[in-house]
Formats: structure tokens, sequence, C-alpha cells
């Protein structure tokens, strides 16, 4: 229904299905690290909770997604990218929301470690 006079909207990209799991499309050689993480082939909903989910919901989801971190031979890369980017949601290289968003909040301007252990 293109009438004279009426714009139509531009075409927009269509979003694609799998997240950290989608290997349609290759990597850029800087995150090539992501096809090596413990974390491919496992449920997104294990490492992004629901707005619904309760507290001790999300302790214990996150308690899990840090257990597969923690065996991840690229958790490193994984927490600088989320530190940098920054990723504001999900677990990331053995860190959590809350504890990206304290180390932030305390780090400003400081490099963050990515040596230590995840919280």
């Amino acid at each position: 229904m293109h009438g004279r006079g009426v714009r139509s909207m531009p075409n927009r990209r269509r979003a694609v299905p799998g997240g950290r799991n989608n290997t349609a499309r290759r990597a850029a050689a800087w995150t090539r690290w992501h096809e090596y993480a413990a974390c491919v082939g496992q449920p997104s909903g294990l490492f992004y909770g629901r707005e619904s989910e309760t507290a001790a919901e999300r302790v214990a989801r996150e308690q899990t997604a840090l257990a597969v971190c923690e065996r991840c031979p690229v958790r490193r890369q994984c927490r600088a990218h989320a530190m940098t980017l920054p990723e504001t949601y999900g677990v990331w290289g053995g860190t959590t929301e809350a504890h990206r968003r304290k180390s932030r909040h305390w780090s400003k301007g400081q490099p963050f470690d990515t040596s230590g252990r995840a919280s």
C-alpha cells in the first residue's frame, strides 16, 4: 500500500535466532574465542534470566552458569569482552550482572583484572 506521498519504512535486518549458539555467521577474528567457549550448545536461558525470575531462581541459575564458566578455556577473553563492551545482562566469563556492575562502579578509570576468580 504505497500511495502517493506515503513513505515506506526502510528494510530492517532480521534478528538471527540462536544468540550465543548461532553458527550461521562466522565470527570476526577478534571474537573467534566464542567458538571455543564451554557455553556453546548450552541453552541461553542458563546465562540470561527471565524478567519474572525470583531471587532464589536467579542464584541457582547463576551458580549453574558459573560452573560452566569455571571449566571454560576462553573465560578470560569472555570476561574481558563483557567488561570492555560492556555486557550488562547475563553471565559472561565467570561474572554475573551484579559482579560486573559493582566492578565497573568501583574501578572507574582502572582496567578490569581478568585474572581473578568469579564471584
